[in-house]
């Protein structure tokens, strides 16, 4: 299916509208119920088997509930003209509920009349005269009416239940019992027309007589589904009826009681302890009819208040995220087409020609950067996805689907194995290793229509659900950074060299891929809310007021209220390897030509100052509570914050300006360590350590005997153990001391005097080679080494606790996912399925010591999870925040608790369950989604069926 029920959205309005089937919410334990009944309830001549008040009293009995029936044989057509009720059955084990001779439907305290319509009359509408000898012009609908009406104020705030039975068996069969075809049939016609025509009985009913409660009890649909794809199926006809008109077995007289057992109390029943003539599992059928009745199951019942979220309540780590790139394994979108790189245009023969910029200034591509046309002079554009992925990351290995839109000819190559192509989908297998998967445009728009190739989408078909469920993030990423106290965007920014000025040119949610401008503030935020995180954002350095204005509205707007935004202006204003810096220093020049040499940074501190009083002014009142206003400084260059705290020249261009520190609220400096023991003047004692450390294993591999491939594994493995020994020994007595006991005391000082709160922006190991050591293939293979030993984990758990010990309060990891390289190992890991000792160190400091710093809502960082059912019916319940509930096969009920709930369905007949009454909620398309927006919030709905409500209509 795709869609809400295969794109059948408007069903569920209907069905939302509607509510015939759906049950009231549980009653009290006692029933007493009266049955306006036919031989599909009581079927005499089978004794107490065949009848359903036998079975209900059984069920009741069981489930700890007060249970009374009686009941009479009859037509519908006559029910009314046959009263007083005459209560002509009785049952060995069922506690009358009516004595004719002891007063009416009130006294005897009647809670339910039941009335069966008679078969044969389903072909035409309830509304329309019975055919035959009927000179009054009497219909189905006028027959109950005229007996509803002539019951009167009998039985006052009893509900009225129409029974369901099960169709005439005749005309699907020439004998009985019918074969496999004619079964089919029958049972289509059960759960098809026969059932609808009850539907449309009860509404014509419920707008006929609008102050009475009327309700169905659907058994032919649910028995029908039950022996179709539920836990009967394989049932044969013999197993049910015993002739075709059709009376039953036991069996399905006490399937019918379940379904009205679970009408008449809203709940689905416990099982008695009496053998019962089930051919199934007892358990496993009544929570199938629960799903399709909408029902809380007895075998599994909701919690009755949803849960409370998961993960950490207090964490103390923040963490940078990787940038966006094809080469990236952080992979944080289950599209992967998000990180694809941008286009490249092949001219004839060669690599390359054209890049995405020059085609853009070229007005080449859409406003989602998807190319109009083949430029002139290129042969063909081409993306890259999932380049140079890890071999050890296992899940990602598996079977893709390409979608796209448009018409032009697509193909791919790389690591697409096994390409299947279709009209608009392409599935191909992936294997991680080196070399990406390529993606080619050989035409596009044959026709010149504007039809161009657009929307491509590249999903794992593991999680097709999920992103049909409206999920945007890679549960196997969310993992990883589920925990954060601060997520920090620098790098999904694009900050570092942004060309971002105007609001109007930001990242947009339809770009084709954010590794074409950067990751759009929506996404930003739904990953914070998602997750539970405060977000930390950096303004671009050209940003005008507007932008940045309309930055703040939005996040104001549209983060959780419990978590607090950081915001910083652009990134390392100080480090003139960003050009961000080398524009600040001409502009300064331009600004004051008389400046001396710090008039860089107190440009940067000026214009941090004016966006930080932005960012305030939007937040207003809020901004105690929900802002953090970041600046950030040279943490080796003790002094040089000064002109970006105090900027003179910026104070003395206008009246009333106040020195920038009193613009902010957090101080923030880096806690990288290891810097010196990639450098060039470190590279001669470097040389001598990995000598010794490669001696020292050939010795003992020697000295354990062993020779060939087994000596030449031992030393590859060990060739670093003992130059990884002494680099700990020289960052612990060396580099970390330095950090701990200067550096960071004085920022903390300096931090204390301007009332500010010492944070951290970026911090970890600065293990890299630099300068012509960057070129070195061994120093890089040790570092990289030593950056994921016990040896760097020891080293960090030194640095978080003297971080914390000179007033340091959060500690920000530089990054969560990274390749590492001759370029440094910064990811805290390096693919998705890594594990290692530093990455350890960070997760257990973050779950031992909770932030002390600051008083938070108690579930301000906690979060929702992914809930996954099976191929089984089942009972899907979320936490207090935004889950995905996934139902996958079986009839499920999938209950909304929370804010940001994504319902999948899946195969079956599956049930929405919303909070409160419908008159609470509207409901909004999109695309084949179906938003339920109420005050508090909004849940997507995929794949969904029914739609019930806890408070009735």
């Amino acid at each position: 299916m795709t869609g809400i029920a295969g794109s059948r959205w408007w069903q569920v309005i209907a069905v939302i509208l509607a509510l015939a089937v759906l049950p009231a919410p549980a009653r009290a334990a006692d029933m007493r119920a009266y049955f306006f009944g036919n031989s599909l309830v009581y079927h005499a001549e089978g004794g107490a088997a065949t009848a359903v008040p036998h079975w209900l009293a059984l069920l009741a009995k069981a489930s700890g509930k007060g249970f009374a029936a009686s009941g009479q044989w009859g037509f519908l057509r006559n029910f009314a003209a046959d009263l007083p009720p005459i209560a002509n059955w009785s049952f060995a084990g069922v506690t009358p509920a009516f004595d004719p001779d002891r007063g009416d439907f009130a006294a005897a305290g009647i809670s339910a009349i039941v009335i069966s319509p008679a078969n044969f009359i389903q072909g035409r509408a309830a509304s329309a005269p019975y055919e035959g000898d009927n000179p009054d012009g009497q219909s189905p609908l006028g027959a109950a009416l005229a007996l509803v009406d002539a019951l009167g104020d009998q039985a006052p705030g009893a509900v009225i239940y129409l029974y369901e039975g099960w169709p005439d068996m005749g005309p699907f069969a020439k004998r009985f019992p019918p074969d496999a075809d004619a079964f089919a049939a029958y049972r289509a016609y059960a759960t098809g027309d026969f059932h609808r025509w009850h539907l449309d009985f009860v509404q014509a009913l419920k707008a006929a007589r609008p102050g009475l409660e009327f309700r169905l009890i659907p058994v032919s649909s649910v028995v029908a589904k039950l022996v179709s794809d539920g836990p009967l199926a394989g049932m044969s006809p013999a197993d049910l009826y015993i002739d075709d008109a059709p009376h039953g077995t036991p069996a399905l007289y006490l399937l019918a009681a379940m379904v009205t057992y679970s009408a008449l109390y809203g709940v689905a029943p416990a099982m008695p302890p009496d053998a019962l003539p089930l051919p199934g599992d007892f358990a496993a059928i009544s929570t199938a009819i629960a799903a399709r009745m909408g029902l809380q199951t007895a075998i599994a019942p909701p919690a009755e208040s949803p849960l409370p979220g998961l993960g950490l309540a207090n964490p103390s780590l923040a963490m940078g995220l990787d940038g966006i790139s094809d080469w990236s394994p952080q992979h944080p979108f289950i599209d992967l087409m998000k990180t694809a790189r941008p286009w490249i245009g092949h001219r004839p023969g060669q690599w390359g020609g054209m890049e995405a910029d020059a085609m853009e200034a070229g007005g080449l591509l859409d406003a989602d950067g998807w190319p109009l046309a083949i430029p002139d002079g290129i042969e063909k554009l081409e993306t890259m996805i999932l380049t140079d992925r890890d071999p050890a990351t296992a899940s990602l290995a598996g079977r893709y689907r390409l979608t796209y839109r448009g018409e032009g000819e697509l193909r791919l190559g790389g690591r697409a194995a096994n390409p299947s192509y279709g009209k608009g989908e392409i599935r191909f297998d992936f294997t991680p290793g080196d070399g990406p998967v390529v993606i080619t445009i050989l035409s596009t728009d044959p026709m010149r229509n504007g039809n161009h190739i657009r929307d491509i989408s590249v999903i794992r078909a593991d999680q097709i659900e999920l992103s049909e469920a409206g999920a945007v993030f890679n549960p196997d990423w969310l993992a990883h950074v589920a925990d954060l106290r601060s997520v920090r965007f620098m790098d999904w920014m694009f900050t570092n060299g942004s060309t971002q000025s105007a609001w109007a040119n930001r990242p947009q949610i339809s770009d084709y891929s954010y590794a074409r401008r950067g990751v759009p503030v929506e996404v930003m935020l739904a990953l914070a809310n998602r997750i539970g995180a405060d977000p930390w954002f950096n303004m671009p350095h050209l940003a005008d007021d507007d932008y940045i204005r309309r930055f703040a509205e939005a996040v104001r707007d549209g983060l959780n209220p419990d978590l607090k935004a950081h915001v910083e202006y652009s990134n390392e204003l100080w480090n003139f390897i960003f050009p961000q810096t080398v524009w600040a220093r001409a502009e300064a020049a331009r600004r004051w030509p008389d400046a001396g040499d710090d008039g860089w940074m107190q440009l940067a501190g000026g214009r941090a100052a004016e966006m930080a009083a932005i960012w305030a002014e939007v937040f207003d009142d809020a901004a105690v509570a929900r802002l953090v206003r970041v600046v950030a400084v040279h943490t080796g260059w003790p002094g040089l914050e000064a002109a970006i705290l105090e900027a003179p020249l910026w104070v003395g261009e206008g009246a009333g300006r106040q020195p920038p520190a009193s613009a902010f609220d957090a101080y923030a400096v880096t806690g990288y360590f290891g810097y010196d023991l990639g450098s060039e003047a470190m590279a001669p004692t470097l040389r001598d350590w990995l000598r010794d450390s490669r001696k020292a294993a050939e010795v003992v591999a020697a000295e354990q005997g062993l020779s060939g491939d087994a000596a030449r594994r031992y030393i590859s493995d060990h060739r670093f153990d003992l130059a990884i020994a002494r680099a700990e020994t020289h960052l612990a007595t060396e580099a970390l001391p330095e950090l701990l006991d200067k550096t960071f005391p004085y920022h903390a000082g300096i931090a204390a005097r301007h009332g500010l709160r010492l944070v951290m922006y970026e911090g970890g190991t600065h293990v890299t080679g630099l300068g012509a050591v960057i070129a070195d293939d061994e120093a890089t293979a040790f570092f990289t080494n030593l950056n994921y030993s016990p040896a760097m984990a020891r080293l960090y758990q030194t640095l978080l606790t003297g971080w914390r010990a000179a007033g340091g309060t959060q500690f920000n990891a530089y990054v969560d996912i990274g390749r590492p390289s001759k370029w440094g190992s910064w990811g805290a890991i390096r693919h998705l399925d890594d594990t290692n000792p530093r990455a350890d160190v960070l997760a257990a400091d973050n779950r031992e010591v909770p932030g002390w710093w600051e008083v938070r809502t108690p579930d301000a960082f906690t979060q929702g999870g992914l809930i996954e059912g099976s191929d089984g019916p089942e009972v899907l319940a979320g936490s207090e925040k935004a889950d995905i509930l996934l139902g996958r096969g079986g009839d499920d009920i999938l209950i909304v608790a929370g804010d940001g709930d994504l319902l999948h369905g899946g195969a079956g007949h599956d049930i929405a369950v919303l909070a409160g009454r419908v008159s609470d909620y509207r409901f909004v398309r999109q695309g084949e989604r179906l938003l339920a927006i109420w005050s508090g919030g909004q849940a997507s709905l995929f794949d969904i069926e029914v739609v019930r409500f806890t408070g009735g209509q």
